[in-house]
C-alpha cells in the first residue's frame, strides 16, 4: 500500500503560527516525500534558512518565492504540476493536524482509486471567543460516495468541505481540475464541488485536523454581486457542472435579497424553493455558529441537516 504524499504550503507573514505547523509536519506517523513551500511576497531572505532548518531532513523542500503576494489560490494554481506523490493536501500556516492525519486518510483513500479525495469532520478552532466547535457530518453513514450518489447526496443535505480536512488523489486532480484563479476567489471550494461531481468522495468520520478563525476573517461572505458573477462563470465555462451545481443548490450562500438581479440577468433557474430556505439556514448558520456554546453548534448542524 502506497503512503507516499507531497504538501503544498503557501505562506505569507503568519510567522507566528509557521513554526508550530512544521512541527506538526515532522509529527506524522508517516513523514511526507515532499513540501512545495510557496513563499508568497513575503520579502525575507532568510526564510527559506528557516523552514529548511524546521524541517525534518527527510522532507525534501521545494521552495518557492513569488516577487509579490499573488495570494494562495493563484499560489497553488501556478505550482501544483510541481506534486510528485501519489497523494497531496494543502496547509496552511494557522491548519492544525493531528499526528495520524496523514496515515489516516491515506490508507482509506487507498481503498477507493476512482475518489478524488477524502475529508473528515471538523473542529473549528476559534481563536477569537478561544472555544473549539466539533462538527460530525451525521448523515453520511459510509465512506465511499461515486458520482451518481453525490447529486442525491447534495440535494438532501446542505454542507461545506473544508480544505484542512482533505488529502487528494493526485492523478485525479491533475486529470481534471477548476482549481484556477478564473474561477474567483472561492476556486478552492468550487474545485472540491467539482471534483466530487466527476469522481466522488470518501468520507472518514474523525476528527483529524483543526480550522482556525481568527480576527478579520470570521463571518467573511462573498457579496450577492461576487456569487452571481461566478454563477455566470460556470455557466459560460463548466454549463453541465452549473446545471449540477443548481440543481443541487449549492448556490445556497446567495441572499434571498439577490432575487430581483437574478431574474434580472436571466437566472430565474436558480430560484427555487429549496435554495430559498437553504439560503436563509445559512444565514442562520453564519449569524449563531459561534453565539452558540460550543456543546450546541453540532445540534444545530444536525437539525439544519
Amino acid at each position: 500500500m502506497k503512503y507516499d504524499y507531497d504538501i503544498i504550503f503557501p505562506f505569507y507573514k503568519d510567522y507566528r503560527y509557521l513554526l508550530n505547523c512544521i512541527k506538526n509536519i515532522n509529527k506524522q506517523t508517516i513523514l511526507a516525500k515532499k513540501i512545495i513551500f510557496i513563499d508568497d511576497g513575503n520579502n525575507n531572505i532568510k526564510l527559506k534558512k528557516i523552514v529548511r532548518k524546521a524541517l525534518n531532513k527527510r522532507i525534501k523542500l521545494t521552495f518557492i518565492s513569488n516577487t509579490k503576494n499573488i495570494g494562495p489560490q493563484k499560489s497553488v494554481e501556478n505550482n501544483w504540476k510541481k506534486i510528485t506523490s501519489k497523494f497531496f493536501f494543502f496547509v496552511a500556516a494557522d491548519d492544525i493536524i493531528y499526528r495520524n492525519y496523514s496515515e489516516e486518510n491515506i490508507k482509506l483513500l487507498n481503498q477507493y482509486p476512482e475518489a478524488s479525495y477524502i475529508f473528515s469532520n471538523l473542529i473549528i478552532n476559534n481563536e477569537i471567543n478561544k472555544k473549539k466547535y466539533k462538527i460530525r457530518y451525521n448523515f453520511l453513514k459510509k465512506n465511499f460516495y461515486n458520482k451518481k450518489e453525490i447529486k442525491d447526496l447534495f440535494k438532501r443535505h446542505q454542507f461545506k468541505i473544508y480544505h484542512n480536512t482533505v488529502v487528494f488523489n493526485t492523478k485525479l486532480f491533475k486529470k481534471n481540475n477548476i482549481f484556477k484563479i478564473f474561477y474567483g476567489e472561492r476556486a478552492d471550494m468550487l474545485n472540491l464541488l467539482f471534483l466530487a461531481y466527476k469522481n466522488g468522495f470518501v468520507y472518514h468520520n474523525k476528527y483529524l485536523s483543526e480550522f482556525t478563525v481568527r480576527e478579520n476573517q470570521w463571518g467573511k461572505r462573498m457579496s450577492d454581486n461576487y456569487l452571481i458573477n461566478e454563477l455566470l462563470i460556470l455557466k459560460r465555462n463548466q454549463n453541465k457542472f452549473y446545471k449540477f451545481f443548481i440543481s443541487t443548490n449549492l448556490h445556497f450562500d446567495l441572499s434571498v435579497l439577490s432575487i430581483k438581479k437574478l431574474i434580472k440577468l436571466g437566472l430565474i433557474n436558480t430560484i427555487s424553493f429549496s435554495w430559498f430556505a437553504r439560503s436563509i439556514k445559512f444565514y442562520l448558520w453564519k449569524t449563531l455558529r459561534f453565539a452558540l456554546p460550543s456543546k450546541s453548534l453540532d445540534l444545530l448542524f444536525k437539525i439544519f441537516n
